[in-house]
């Protein structure tokens, strides 16, 4: 509407969906004027970020010489303090003082509209009035509109009605829109919802986008749809999320003409759906979130002779419920050789509605099969609840061809059934986490099924209940679920232009120096770079924090992990990075639990992780064995997946980290090169140093070994230790120097400046392990020491036997011995690897060479 001039304020950046839906409200009315700072001059409707018009096609402008006009809300919130105006003063208001809150106003001047923004006095007898078309809704938590084809019985019609009602609990409000009429009976408990049945094909996108206007609607959740139906909803405008309920064999049709513009992110009900969705349709991003179930009531077994077999599936192709009764009659023959002879009947409980020929077809070969076999067989045709029947039976069976995560499996669990079924889909991720469930191959014989089956039939397993409602309950489904619906709401057209890093802590170490060193020289070079801290305390910053806010480097301090879950803390980061888009996330050192959430936050970032050595693999094997409640990760595969690249710091690693199904990119360590310190004379005492934390997992135990056995065919030698004591260490390093107490070793503690401390050597030593691309040895190569090394990690690319050092096997204290007896013989052998190594790290190990190859990771330019 030409001449109108809007203003939002009150906007959150770490909430942007608020302003985005008060602008399309706006556009909806005709104002295309929208400004989100104070405008250069009046008249100027003011809204406050969050709130939309009720009824935008109402909207007109009013003339320039019109009082201050507002809205009021809907009826039902009859708390609101504008309700108790207009109750008190009617719709003509001389009052000017006292007024509530602004939430939409049209005033004739700027003055008057930024005196109420900024909760000022506006001029005595300012006259107000209530215009309706400024009436208004409005609300702080993100809303969500479910989408179904139909509310019949059916796994993910369920699933989108108990979306509907558990989203709310996790700040998402909901509605439900139902598209079409079901073909079997509907869901009993369905909530509320608005019905579009009666609108054509044609029609159901223009239906759809009138609810999004009347209800300030964020994000659209669409279940079931075909192609045509994404795309004609995709065309709204709205941030649309696909829920992905099925392997690409259960699909409609057409999905797979889809194309990024047609879905902003699909939600899949397990890996392997969502593995599929990436081989299928790369282009639009996917996560995983895990079906949930509500529990249902165990039952004591039947008792008995005889076994009754349950399978809930409505009769389809791919159900195969026609290979069962040749299953059952192996189950017989068996059960007999063991020598039981109890009967054996089936019971399948499902719909099978005449005007679905496939069903029919489908339960006619059922039939066929039963006579052939002779095995008894009961079809419920929905006339039975499911927990009924489950509480009737001894066992769970499936032949199923293909599964997204089902629910009657999670349901058969729940009730205490052992589950016996097809290795499709989304059943080894369940059955990864609940051992009641036994699973076969998709083209398993009948013999092979009764052989699975038979021993939970004779010796039953522990029930799986509980390990159901720690990963597959409907709150952590819902909560899951609206996670990424916020982030899907918070998506920006392109990426933004910040490097954000994410580590525990910048405290004395190897993987922080080299984190410092690359967001400074990043820094330097004009990049914009942010940090986020998972392990420190906002009010007591480490010396590496303060070196970076001292560059200008801004550092995120959330309270640490610890005092907050790792769910708050993702929050906070992924809230932070919302309000500073990334162009790229990087994992440097950081926690893994937290790494995985962040980056399953990110589907619209790229990604990075970065291992620092073997404990990167060490404490992702720890992580996976603990098995996060709800979330969707059994092998290291599954955290590969919600990243796009690995670093590794030296070659050798590169090929265990190809495990994570990503692609590898190897960038070693870099450190500034400066001039190679002055050497100390040489005198009558040789000097062997190191640099190391004091802590177990540096090994300086077996440095003190080696010594002790060197000492013999030593000259005069001293060795000297620089390092603090690492917290947690202090027993062992008091046990460090009881063991040394008789040999010539000097602790130094915790030494600033290193240059110095190696212009005093003539060898450096350094064993550790782990160890991935050490910078102690590279710093002392640098300054022009020989070194000798364990041959660990990365070891082997900085010291090359014989060339810029000496490259011992570890846990070898005989050979580190011989090793440092060797170079004390020939000062011109030690000045010659010193000489090499330092042209060495000047050739692979410079800072600029490393900045240059994690821009290249960062910017997404990375050689194939």
């Amino acid at each position: 509407m030409s001449g109108v001039r809007a203003w939002i304020f009150d906007g959150d950046p770490r909430r942007p969906w608020l302003a985005a839906r008060t602008i399309r409200s706006l556009r909806a009315a005709g104002i295309h004027e929208i400004h989100t700072a104070p405008p250069e001059e009046g008249p100027v409707l003011i809204v406050r970020a969050g709130t939309w018009l009720t009824h935008p096609e109402w909207f007109m402008p009013l003339p320039e010489n019109a009082p201050v006009a507002f809205g009021l809300p809907p009826f039902d919130a009859k708390d609101h303090p504008w309700h108790d105006l207009q109750a008190a003063h009617g719709g003509d208001i001389q009052a000017a003082n006292g007024l509530p809150p602004v939430m939409c106003e049209w005033h004739p001047t700027l003055a008057t509209a930024t005196a109420r923004i900024e909760e000022r006095d506006i001029p005595p007898g300012t006259r107000l009035v209530h215009f309706p078309a400024l009436d208004f809704a409005s609300g702080n938590s993100l809303r969500a509109l479910e989408i179904v084809t139909s509310l019949q019985h059916g796994g993910a019609e369920k699933i989108a009605a108990d979306l509907t009602r558990h989203l709310p609990g996790h700040g998402v409000d909901t509605i439900l829109a139902v598209l079409g009429t079901p073909l079997r009976r509907m869901l009993e408990d369905a909530p509320p919802f608005i019905d579009l049945s009666h609108a054509r094909r044609h029609e159901r996108a223009g239906e759809v986008k009138k609810l999004v206007l009347a209800h300030g609607i964020d994000v659209l959740h669409l279940h079931l749809t075909s192609a045509e139906d994404t795309r004609a909803l995709s065309t709204l405008g709205l941030p649309t999320a696909v829920a992905l309920h099925n392997t690409a064999r259960g699909w409609p049709e057409d999905w797979h003409t889809l194309r990024k513009e047609d879905a902003s992110l699909f939600i899949a009900c397990s890996n392997a759906v969502a593995q599929e969705s990436r081989y299928r349709l790369p282009e639009i991003p996917v996560r995983t979130v895990w079906n949930g179930i509500e529990p249902l009531q165990e039952s004591p077994r039947p008792d008995g002779e005889a076994f009754t077999l349950v399978a809930v599936a409505n009769p389809r192709p791919q159900k195969r419920l026609d290979r069962l009764p040749a299953m059952l009659a192996a189950t017989r023959t068996e059960l007999k050789r063991r020598g039981h002879s109890g009967a054996l009947r089936l019971v399948i409980a499902g719909e099978a509605p005449e005007s679905h020929p496939n069903a029919v077809a489908c339960l006619e070969d059922l039939e066929i099969q039963a006579q052939l076999h002779g095995i008894r067989w009961e079809f419920t045709g929905g006339t039975r609840p499911v927990p009924e029947v489950l509480a009737e039976a001894h066992a769970f069976v499936s032949y199923s061809a293909h599964e997204g995560l089902s629910l009657a499996h999670l349901e058969a669990l729940s009730a205490g059934l052992p589950v016996v079924v097809t290795a499709v889909g989304g059943t080894p991720e369940i059955a990864a986490r609940c051992p009641a469930m036994k699973l076969i191959a998709p083209e398993a014989t009948p013999e092979e099924f009764a052989a699975a089956l038979v021993p939970v039939l004779l010796d039953p397993p522990a029930s799986g209940r509980d390990r159901v409602f720690r990963d597959f309950s409907t709150d952590r489904m819902a909560a899951r679920t609206a996670r990424l619906l916020r982030q899907l709401a918070c998506r920006r057209e392109k990426p933004g232009e910040t490097f954000w890093f994410v580590a525990n802590n910048l405290s004395v170490g190897g993987a922080q120096s080299s984190l410092r060193r690359l967001m400074v020289e990043l820094h330097r070079c004009g990049h914009r770079v942010r940090l986020a801290l998972l392990q420190e305390y906002p009010d007591h910053p480490t010396p590496g924090r303060e070196a970076l806010v001292a560059a200008g480097i801004d550092v995120f301090v959330p309270p640490p992990f610890g005092q907050i879950d790792a769910i708050d803390s993702a929050d906070l980061i992924l809230a932070e990075m919302t309000a500073d888009p990334p162009r790229t996330v990087t994992f440097w050192n950081a926690i893994t639990a937290s790494k995985f959430l962040i980056a399953e936050g990110l589907p619209f970032a790229r990604v990075v992780d970065v291992s620092p050595g073997e404990m990167f693999f060490d404490s992702l094997d720890r992580w996976l064995l603990q098995r996060p409640a709800s979330l969707p990760v059994c092998e290291p595969a599954d955290y590969g997946r919600v990243l796009d690249v690995m670093v590794v710091k030296y070659h050798a690693e590169a090929e265990r980290a190809a495990a994570l199904g990503v692609p590898v990119k190897v960038v070693p360590n870099g450190i500034p090169l400066h001039e190679v310190p002055a050497r100390r004379p040489a005198g009558p005492v040789l000097v062997f140093g190191t640099t190391a934390r004091i802590s177990p997992q540096k090994r300086l135990g077996d440095l003190l070994d080696a010594f002790r056995d060197a000492i013999p065919e030593l000259p005069t030698c001293v060795l000297k230790i620089a390092g603090g004591i690492e917290t947690g260490s202090e027993e062992h390093a008091a046990e460090l120097k009881t063991r040394s107490a008789d040999l010539p070793v000097e602790w130094l503690g915790d030494v600033r400046d290193i240059p110095t401390f190696h212009a005093g050597l003539d060898v450096f030593v350094m064993i550790s392990n782990p160890a991935g691309c050490p910078n102690a040895s590279l710093e002392a190569l640098a300054s022009g020491l020989p070194v000798i090394a364990t041959d660990i990690g990365g070891a082997s690319e900085q010291v090359i036997d014989g060339q810029t050092g000496r490259l011992v096997p570890p846990y070898e204290p005989e050979a580190l011995a011989k090793a440092m007896v060797d170079l004390t013989r020939s000062p011109e052998e030690r000045a010659r690897l010193g000489a090499n190594g330092r042209r060495h790290v000047e050739e692979h190990f410079s800072l600029e060479r490393m900045t240059e190859n994690w821009l290249k990771v960062l910017t997404h330019h990375i050689e194939s």
